[in-house]
Parts: C-alpha cells; structure tokens; sequence
C-alpha cells in the first residue's frame, strides 16, 4: 500500500513537472523570446566545442539546454550552473545542490534531491556530453545515436526519447520544434557559421514569433497534442480565462488534437476584416467557427437566428458581422419525445436537413415509427408534433415563418404550446 502511493506521488509529481516544460518554447513571451536568443548567443560556441570533441551535434545539445534549464533561467541553472539538471548519482563527489524535484521518501513525502553544483556552464556542458557518450559506464544506451549521418538532428532527437532519456511523449518533437525554429542546425556545421556578427535585432526578424494575430487578437498556433493546463502556464494566464477565451475546449488537461489558433485575449463580437460569411463545411461546428475567425461563438449564435447547442448544415452560410434574416439550415436530431406513456422510445440517429423547403420531410424520415403514427402529413396542409424543448418560436425559425403566422394558423391566443400537441405549419 505505501508503495503504491509513493509510485502515485512520484506520478503525479512528473505530471506536473511535464506540464512545465513549453511546447517547443513557442510558450516563450516576446521578452522570453529575446532571452533565449541571447543564451543561444552565449553558449553556441561552447555546444560547438563539445560537439567537436565528442561528436554530439551542437542543435542538439543547446536545445536540450533549452529545455532543461529554461534558457538559464531555471534556479538550478542559476545557483548550480547546472543547465542540464544532472543529479549527485551514486559517484558524485563534487559540490552539490539541493532541490525538490521528483524524489520521495519510503512513507511518501516529498523530499530534496542531490543535484550537481559546477564552477561554471562549461563544466555542465561537458558533463551532459560524458552522460551521453557513457564515460566510465560499462554499456551506453545512447551508442547507437553516435551511427546517425551527420546533422541529423531529427533522428538524435527521436533517439534520446526512445532511449528514454525523458519520459515525455512530446520531448523529441520539442527538440526539433527548438532547433527549427531557432535554425540551430546551423551549428552543426564544421565550423561556427557568421552569425554571431548579425546585426542587434537580426534573430527575432529571422525566427518565427510565438504569437500569431487572429481578428486582431493575441494568439498561439498549436499543431499538436498540448492541453490548455500547458498552454496557461507556458504563457502565465489562468487557465480558466484559456477555457473562456476559447469556447471550444471543454477539459483543460486533454491535449489538443485538432491544429488551431489558442486564443490568450477574449475574442471579438465580429470580425474586423471585410469577410461577410462562412460557408460551413464537414466536421465544422459553431464553437469551430468562432475558433477560426476569433468570434465570440454567442454572438455567432444570436447573429445567425441559431438556438446554443444546435449547428448548422454542411453548406449552410453563417454571417460573421451582420445579422441573418433567416436561420440556416440546421442538423436535426431526433430527441425521444415524453407523451406521459410507458412506451419506451430509441432516438434516431442525427440527419443533416437538405433545405428550409424540406424540413419537414427530413425531420419525419428520422422519427420513430410511433412519432411517424403521430405526425402524418395531410395532402392539404403540413403539421409538425411538438417535440421535448420546442418552442414556438423555434418552430416558427425552423420553418421560416413568423410566430403571428403559426399563432392564427393555430388559433392560438398564447406562446405555450406542449410536448405532442400538432401545430398547422402551412
């Protein structure tokens, strides 16, 4: 039992340590982003050395530099000049230094770790190299690494993760996601390329921001699986205002599977270019629209005549500054209808409505056969039974008709209409 809550407590730990790493440091704000420039400046010649005396591309060494000790900005790079997080280890007679990290105690609590402390970074960096290389180790499992062609970064990336050099599922991707867009494989040359000469300002012209504008707001591209729990501490916002800014998330620890603009400022009323429409196409929903153009998804609700929760048709036009004048065609699904009987009843799969002319036939080809008893079609005029959660101006919207209209078709005196009451559409 203690056992097991000792493996807990040290999987949680390294959950929450995974969650500090940023998804290739495109969590890096603008002045993050300068920052991590100047530690590329300053360290690049000493990766080049070591990648020059042990073979280790010099990419792969500053981006794992990166990784490690947030572009020296970590404590343990601070106070140890440890950018690699290299712990004690059994052999370790040096100075050391003592941090929190992921080791507990056999009843489970969280203790320090024996992390080394060296004189300067240059010490630090040819140790990482030793690790690698497996100096004053019987076997190194890192050794196939050292078979790879020259400047193939991606593959010694993909190899320290499957070696198990760290346990996160996204560790290579970050590596190369650094070195891409920093051009770090640059330094895998020969030699140090001219860089270093360019002129103040030269690197953030040449790399890619993290930030893309969306609608005029603030926002980051992920093209891979990172939750929003990611995201809000890569960018310091409180992850309730991520799942508020972007309506179209609904667990703020599941990795984003689908590439989309995350939006770190509350998104607009409409859009401020000259765009009128959106034509709906497969797979997108409302949330998925608001995503796209950076509209607030209840302002695209309202402004299409369209209840929350329901979506528009394949082909449908949703207008993303001026107000519809009538609702687009809806996916209809079939809701089971309560009657006050015992009749147990199975909702029919969901059916994209064809036209406003055809609703009518759609919505009776999805019924089931008691509902299609209930709702037969005369040859003189068309009537619709109501449904749970129908309102009578719902139906009016669905059938593009006014509510007065299906009021005195009706001979009804009042809003309220109830569930399986047959109301005369035409």
């Amino acid at each position: 039992m203690k056992n097991t809550l000792i493996m807990n407590l040290r999987f949680t730990k390294a959950v929450l340590s995974l969650l500090m790493f940023t998804y290739a440091f495109r969590a890096f704000s603008e002045e993050n982003n300068g920052k991590l420039i100047n530690y590329i400046e300053q360290y690049k010649n000493l990766a080049v050395q070591e990648m020059q005396r042990t073979q280790i591309p010099a990419s792969i060494k500053l981006a794992q530099a990166i990784l490690e000790s947030q572009a020296g900005s970590s404590l343990l790079a601070i106070k140890a000049n440890n950018h690699f997080g290299i712990k004690c280890g059994d052999r370790w007679s040096g100075a050391t230094y003592y941090l929190k990290d992921d080791d507990y105690d056999r009843n489970g609590i969280h203790i320090q770790s024996c992390f080394r402390s060296y004189s300067d970074p240059a010490e630090s960096f040819m140790a990482h190299s030793d690790f690698i290389t497996g100096e004053g180790r019987m076997t190194n499992r890192y050794a196939s690494l050292f078979l790879l062609p020259r400047g193939d970064y991606k593959g010694w990336a993909e190899g320290l993760q499957k070696a198990g050099y760290a346990t996160h599922p996204l560790y290579a991707r970050r590596l190369i996601n650094i070195i891409e867009n920093y051009k770090l494989y640059l330094y895998d040359n020969k030699g140090t390329p001219k860089l270093p000469d360019a002129p103040p300002g030269f690197f953030m012209d040449k790399y890619k921001s993290p930030f893309t504008k969306v609608n005029g707001l603030k926002s980051v591209f992920v093209d891979y699986m990172a939750s929003p729990a990611e995201i809000a501490i890569d960018f310091n916002v409180p992850v309730d205002q991520i799942m508020q800014y972007n309506e179209v998330l609904s667990d703020e620890n599941a990795p984003i599977t689908t590439p989309m603009n995350i939006f770190l400022q509350k998104k607009k009323k409409k859009v401020s270019s000259s765009i009128t429409y959106h034509i709906v196409q497969q797979g997108e929903t409302m949330e998925s629209i608001s995503q796209f153009y950076g509209i607030q998804s209840k302002y695209l609700y309202r402004r299409n005549r369209i209840e929350k929760g329901s979506q528009p048709a394949v082909g449908s036009k949703i207008y993303l500054s001026r107000k519809s004048k009538y609702a687009p065609n809806l996916i209809v699904t079939n809701e089971e209808i309560t009657l006050n009987t015992n009749t147990p009843e199975t909702p029919s799969p969901a059916a994209p409505v064809e036209s406003n002319e055809n609703n009518l036939k759609t919505i009776q080809s999805v019924r089931t056969p008691l509902e299609q008893k209930m709702n037969e079609i005369s040859s003189e005029s068309d009537t619709y039974i109501v449904r749970e959660k129908d309102t009578l101006f719902g139906i009016a919207r669905k059938f593009n008709v006014t509510v007065a209209h299906l009021k005195e078709l009706n001979r009804l005196d009042q809003d309220t209409i109830k569930i399986g009451q047959e109301l005369i559409i035409n």
